[in-house]
């Protein structure tokens, strides 16, 4: 658990740790650099139970605290926390009784919001989101929309570390780019249908407030990403034609690769991105891996473009990747 000036919420999550229900942990908390209250009371609860260890990180950030936790660690399953969220009583049970023996496998749970003030409608429909993967079994058809698998809300075998990769190759944001080594090396999700996580919304949140975390950020990982998984000498086809369709344009030609764009209004879209024509949606291409950066919120929508990409010969998470 890296440990960055949370102060104000600390008691409260370990609190939430002490009282699990499955007893058998140790916590390695890392105060990363804390101006305030952090380390005093982690140190308070070090000495009262045998199970919190406290360190100190010699370099600054989440992945170094990560990794010099790891290097600490002596269990044969790990999991993350962070320091201003809560754990429900029963966390590490639900996520400890869902592990297989196969070492290669993901375990993680439902996530629910909670916050002093009424949650915001962006992480209101990121919850929903989340939790919808759970129920479809569908995270890895999924994986280039956002990122799958909550930051604190896994569980795996310390072998992922050992084996397959460790924490210092991670690069910000840290949580997307592990889901993508997991998703690369071939990992298995299993998703329990309880809440395994309560996630606290407030101003001061590392995904609000550092730059690494902010949009533009996950696309040009995710982008990287799936350069990376599916080029092959071959244009790409984006479709959409929105905000997001021109981001994503924006940094596939930055990476100077060739696809075309496509959107259903293109007669009327007539900002171009570094000249970049806007194609008619009727002109798709079955045999170009696409990228959709458009879906709605309402169901009904949402049938209609799986329907009509279907008549395209277009399948969401086998040749075309909803972004």
């Amino acid at each position: 658990m890296p440990v960055h000036n949370a102060g104000d919420f600390l008691s409260e999550c370990l609190v939430s740790i002490v009282s699990q229900t499955y007893a058998n942990w140790e916590l390695i908390a890392v105060n990363d650099f804390s101006t305030d209250q952090s380390l005093a009371i982690l140190k308070e609860w070090e000495a009262n139970d045998n199970r919190i260890s406290v360190l100190e990180n010699s370099q600054k950030g989440i992945i170094p605290a990560l990794q010099l936790a790891f290097k600490r660690s002596k269990g044969d399953y790990i999991s993350r926390m962070d320091a201003d969220d809560k754990m429900p009583v029963n966390k590490l049970e639900l996520l400890m009784n869902a592990m297989p023996l196969d070492k290669k496998t993901i375990v993680t749970g439902k996530v629910q919001y909670f916050s002093d003030s009424p949650v915001s409608e962006g992480y209101v429909r990121y919850e929903t989101w989340l939790n919808s993967l759970i129920a479809a079994k569908n995270h890895w058809q999924n994986i280039y929309r956002e990122c799958v698998i909550a930051s604190p809300n896994w569980l795996v075998h310390r072998s992922c570390f050992e084996d397959c990769f460790g924490f210092e190759q991670l690069n910000y944001p840290e949580d997307y780019d592990m889901v993508f080594k997991w998703f690369e090396h071939g990992f298995s999700v299993i998703g329990v249908p309880e809440a395994t996580h309560l996630w606290r919304e407030h101003p001061n949140r590392t995904s609000r407030m550092v730059e690494a975390y902010q949009q533009k950020a996950f696309f040009q990982l995710k982008t990287r990403y799936f350069i990376q998984n599916h080029w092959s000498n071959k244009k790409f086809q984006l479709i959409g034609g929105s905000e997001k369709g021109k981001l994503v344009t924006t940094i596939l030609i930055e990476n100077n690769l060739d696809f075309d764009w496509f959107d259903v209004n293109a007669s009327k879209i007539t900002t171009l991105i570094l000249g970049k024509e806007i194609r008619d949606v009727e002109q798709l291409d079955a045999n170009l891996i696409s990228i959709l950066t458009v879906w709605p919120t309402q169901e009904k929508m949402q049938i209609e473009i799986t329907q009509y990409l279907a008549k395209k010969g277009l399948e969401l998470g086998r040749n075309c990747w909803l972004f």
